[in-house]
């Protein structure tokens, strides 16, 4: 039901354009903001350059002191508006901010929410979490009340764009039943997506579900994996679990985190020395996820 009302919005504020984000994460976009031609993109966004568009916007809308443009937020708001309907998501976050700000324009609260949801559908990561959190707390100085089924719709959709702090946030929803009925089995389908990022928080938490058997089978060797991989936070756990174990498990666990640290380039401070750095070359991999055990 949530989603089906917000894609109904969506359709009829989206324009024909698809664009999404205009610049990818490898790109330096305050970098490219100050050193761009100023001319030479301003040449190009008359010819519907998205991104010329986007930079010459901007470069009004905040001023561009090595190219010596000076503030106009009319002309800002012009091209930005521009780039915003061929689809740029950096448009709508930018227009937001100035619907926010006051810039060029009257502060506008619903102005605010409607381009920042689009910037934040478009894929605007700041935008994404920037309207979930408005959402989740609300603001009292810009009149926005806290909204349950919004934030739990951008929550949603955060965690299915792969962050893992809402991945978290909404497995910790499904197993308490806030906002959701309980579902222990999708709590540890979105702790596990955490984990298989390398969150240590989700780690940490994943590993009372092997520990305790909650909709899973007991594994105390998955346990004291997950509790290990969570670093000094885990500790505890970690020990409590190796009480349970007998050696062999608790070396096969300690060979395993490494084997998981080194595949993944992120050291936890707890596996330096000890028994830790075992020879794991010819270790087979032990997957974390029951439906695909080995």
């Amino acid at each position: 039901m949530i989603r089906l009302f917000f894609l109904a919005i969506l359709l009829v504020m989206a324009p024909l354009s698809q664009a999404g984000l205009i610049f990818d994460e490898s790109e330096k976009v305050v970098e490219i903001f100050h050193t761009q031609d100023f001319d030479a993109n301003l040449a190009k966004a008359k010819e519907g350059d998205i991104r010329a568009q986007y930079l010459v916007g901007a470069a009004y809308l905040y001023g561009l002191e090595e190219q010596e443009i000076e503030v106009d937020h009319e002309k800002g708001l012009h091209w930005l508006e521009a780039a915003a309907k061929q689809g740029a998501a950096e448009a709508y976050d930018q227009l937001a901010i100035a619907y926010i700000e006051g810039l060029g324009v009257e502060k506008d609260a619903s102005k605010y929410e409607e381009y920042l949801a689009e910037a934040a559908e478009r894929g605007m990561s700041s935008a994404r979490l920037d309207i979930m959190n408005l959402y989740r707390y609300g603001d009292p100085d810009l009149g926005v009340e806290k909204n349950e089924e919004k934030y739990l719709y951008w929550l949603e959709g955060n965690a299915e764009a792969g962050y893992p702090f809402s991945m978290i946030t909404l497995s910790l929803r499904y197993r308490e039943g806030r906002g959701f009925e309980v579902d222990y089995e999708r709590a540890f389908e979105w702790i596990m997506r955490a984990v298989e990022l390398d969150d240590l928080t989700a780690q940490r938490m994943a590993g009372e579900y092997f520990e305790k058997g909650i909709v899973v089978d007991q594994d105390l060797v998955k346990a004291y994996i997950l509790y290990d991989l969570a670093g000094t936070a885990g500790i505890r756990k970690r020990e409590r679990a190796a009480k349970q174990m007998i050696d062999e498990q608790v070396d096969k666990a300690i060979a395993h985190s490494w084997q998981w640290q080194l595949e993944h380039n992120s050291y936890r401070h707890s596996s330096n020395g000890y028994r830790y750095q075992p020879d794991v070359s010819d270790l087979e991999p032990l997957s974390l996820t029951p439906e695909s055990d080995q």
